[in-house]
């Protein structure tokens, strides 16, 4: 956050504390920092590392198998290995189909948390497929359920990042986008 906030600073751009805040609520849901990304990803490639090994090690003990008892208990191991594996994808398709949903769902505001809710369980029970981290009929579904139960949803769909509206403050004469930045944040460009 400190960050970005030393970017808009160089660019001229003061924020209040409002909408630090809004711009720290997005960031928390929408980003992982870069830190986090990189402890994800090292972990990810020991555990790989060691799924690996974990493979070739029971491979050499199937090779060098001469004991009944022996192949009972790399059986067992194979089985326990196959459903730990099972679960871990499992889990890893459901948190990544829960993301998918929330990030739609976050481009729309709805009338209430408990009409969001309700609406995001029905969706979930409609079964969409999930493809590329996107549902397939997901963004259609929400939009006829706009068009046929408008009362799902609040009146001010969905106020830009910096505004509690839709009125833009900036300057209608201002020729650039710039310009039109430090007139909508009620600045001069000097």
């Amino acid at each position: 956050m400190e960050k970005l906030k030393a970017l808009l600073q160089k660019l001229g751009i003061e924020l209040t504390a409002d909408q630090a805040k809004q711009v720290e609520e997005v960031i928390g849901k929408e980003f992982v920092s870069a830190a986090d990304a990189a402890a994800d990803k090292t972990k990810l490639e020991e555990l790989t590392k060691q799924l690996a090994e974990r493979d070739k090690d029971l491979e050499k003990l199937k090779a060098d198998n001469k004991s009944e008892e022996l192949q009972k208990q790399l059986d067992a191991l194979n089985e326990k290995y196959k459903n730990d594996t099972e679960a871990l994808n499992s889990k890893l398709t459901a948190q990544e189909t829960e993301y998918a949903a929330e990030k739609l769902f976050s481009g729309y505001k709805f009338a209430s948390e408990r009409v969001r809710k309700s609406v995001l369980d029905e969706f979930k029970g409609k079964g969409f497929k999930l493809e590329n981290g996107t549902f397939l009929g997901g963004k259609e579904f929400l939009d006829g359920l706009k068009q046929s139960e408008p009362s799902v949803f609040a009146a001010n769909e969905k106020p830009g990042l910096f505004m509690s509206g839709t009125q833009s403050t900036a300057d209608p004469a201002a020729n650039n986008l710039e310009s039109q930045i430090y007139s909508a944040f009620g600045m001069k460009k000097d």
